[in-house]
């Protein structure tokens, strides 16, 4: 199909933005020891099993390894192992590659699109800290395992359902998150030199960009193919947010902000660069006073319900964004500050207490369902990443 990339357009970038205060990054060092000190808490409960989706009341259950979250959990202990070096850090890492090995290998709940999300943190993880080769290994074959979710017509990764129905009702459809998952597929391509990999990969974002970010940079969760014509539309009522074509779901405006630049830096294409300054710059000219994102864009009132999450992940794209743009770049300024900024406001406002489990409280899963105003799991991963790119022990785990 023909594909337009060249549409996407940066709205104007509130004045604010360029007044903001200069932070220096040390000032950050305090909040990683923070959350590296409750994850050190954290693991005599998530040795073998797992937190949660959301902690309610500041608690998160054990779970096993079941949904799509588990791997933000590895994630956390391999940054802290990395900003601490402690052996226990590593050593339940190592555990924790073993049980999402069995999880391959029983094929347990992998019949959709975020498999990535669950090895890159996990084995991907392992074996780029410690150059295991099991982990290695595994990681190559939850590459393969998320293959199988590609619909070569009309090129994009299925969210999930039966491949072989196509009256399944999820046949066709994809979703924004996608973007954070597929950079397992850049990474297996990188290391085994198998082009397939690279090619579903960067298929799946040619189309993504193309359909789902919009010419003012707005995000929209859900795309539907037609997998017989290769017709792909977006559909703005279908969304985790408030839904329709004047909102953008912020925690799906903050997965493309943080898987584009992720794109750009395996494929060297600048599309994705460019349309990443435009979700960015969409994303920041719709924050309430204190910087941090509600659950929906379409609210900018400071009195409504922020989440948490959404403003982390968006921080680590920001992060990743600056490291390709040069220095003479007229964005980087402005947007690596507005990075330190957000995370300034989420580490002075939204740490929790010392009796949570969680790292970040105002979490939102589904504002209309669960996880409503508590941390969650992806949100202290992130949160712990954005203050891990700021040290010089960063290593990336997509």
């Amino acid at each position: 199909m023909s594909l337009d990339l060249t549409t996407i357009q940066k709205e104007q970038l509130q004045k604010r933005w360029y007044e903001l205060p200069e932070i220096n990054k040390s000032k950050f060092r305090r909040a990683a020891e923070f959350a590296v000190n409750k994850v050190r808490k954290n693991l005599k409960h998530f040795t073998y099993a797992f937190p949660a989706l959301t902690a309610p009341n500041g608690k998160y259950s054990k779970i096993s390894n079941d949904p799509w979250t588990t791997g933000f959990w590895p994630g956390m202990i391999w940054i802290s192992y990395l900003m601490t070096r402690e052996k226990k850090f590593r050593e339940v890492g190592e555990i924790q590659s073993i049980l999402f090995k069995e999880r391959m290998e029983t094929n347990h709940q992998l019949q959709h699109h975020d498999i990535g999300f669950l090895y890159s943190l996990s084995c991907v993880a392992n074996y780029k800290i410690t150059g295991d080769k099991t982990a290695f290994e595994t990681g190559i074959d939850a590459a393969e395992k998320l293959c199988e979710m590609y619909r070569e017509v009309p090129g994009i990764i299925q969210r999930g359902g039966d491949m072989n129905n196509l009256d399944d009702a999820m046949t066709g459809v994809f979703i924004v998150d996608c973007m954070n998952n597929v950079p397992l597929l850049f990474w297996a391509s990188k290391e085994t030199g198998e082009h397939r990999f690279f090619e579903i990969a960067y298929n799946h974002m040619k189309n993504s960009l193309a359909s789902i970010i919009k010419e003012n940079g707005r995000v929209v969760q859900h795309g539907i193919a037609n997998v017989i014509t290769g017709e792909i539309i977006s559909d703005s009522s279908l969304s985790q947010g408030k839904g329709g074509d004047d909102a953008a779901w912020a925690r799906g405006q903050a997965w493309a902000i943080a898987g584009l630049p992720i794109t750009y830096g395996y494929t060297g294409d600048r599309s994705f660069l460019e349309a990443a300054k435009a979700v960015i710059f969409y994303f920041l000219n719709r924050m309430p006073g204190d910087l941090v994102s509600n659950w929906d864009l379409y609210y900018t009132n400071d009195d409504e319900q922020r989440d948490t999450s959404a403003s982390s992940i968006a921080v680590c794209g920001m992060l990743c964004l600056c490291s390709y743009l040069s220095d003479d770049d007229p964005d980087k300024r402005v947007i690596y500050n507005a990075a330190l900024n957000i995370l300034k406001s989420l580490s002075d406002n939204y740490l929790t207490d010392e009796k949570s489990m969680g790292i970040l409280d105002a979490g939102v899963y589904g504002m209309n369902w669960k996880g409503v105003d508590e941390p969650n799991v992806w949100g202290d991963y992130y949160f712990m990443e954005a203050l891990f790119r700021l040290t010089d022990e960063f290593v990336s785990f997509w």
